[in-house]
């Protein structure tokens, strides 16, 4: 995910270059195009990903597919033409062309796969998680631990199935 924008940077403001993305992790298939800006590079990427996740109910780790989209300016920091330095972005949190003239996308991909991840990811929709007493993945095994408390109203009912199942 690393571009040289070299010759991009030569070119007039409208130039443009598109590129498929090769697999590489997190992304498992995408498109990149760069867009010759006065700023210095425009980047549109549009991606899908394979995210790594902990179940929020079992703790299991898994990966799940999500799709990332963004655009972001790319800065630059060196004039090629004139080879002198460009002055220092507004935004100090701003993407940059290395010195190299070379784009990284990496961290552009990381950062947008983060908002497109799960707040409380899930292995499968009907994990029923692990047992709050014991600890037991209740999708691996069942436990003997009692439900919660129990409503004394429900009590005898209970007591009477225990007699009955043995």
């Amino acid at each position: 995910m690393l571009f040289n924008v070299a010759q991009l940077l030569r070119q007039e403001v409208g130039a443009r270059r598109r590129y498929d993305l090769e697999p590489e992790a997190p992304v498992h298939a995408g498109r990149v195009e760069l867009i010759r800006v006065p700023e210095g590079i425009l980047v549109r990427c549009e991606a899908d990903v394979l995210l790594e996740a902990q179940c929020s109910r079992c703790l299991a780790a898994f990966a799940y597919p999500a799709h990332i989209s963004f655009e972001e300016v790319y800065v630059q920091q060196v004039d090629l033409i004139h080879g002198h330095r460009m002055p220092e972005p507004d935004d100090p949190e701003s993407f940059r062309i290395e010195m190299d003239n070379t784009i990284d996308i990496r961290e552009a991909v990381r950062q947008y796969s983060e908002t497109v991840a799960d707040m409380r990811p899930l292995c499968r929709p009907d994990c029923p998680g692990l047992c709050p007493t014991c600890g037991t993945d209740l999708s691996i095994a069942h436990c003997q631990c009692e439900r919660g408390p129990i409503d004394p109203r429900w009590a005898a009912l209970i007591g009477l199935k225990r007699m009955t199942n043995g």
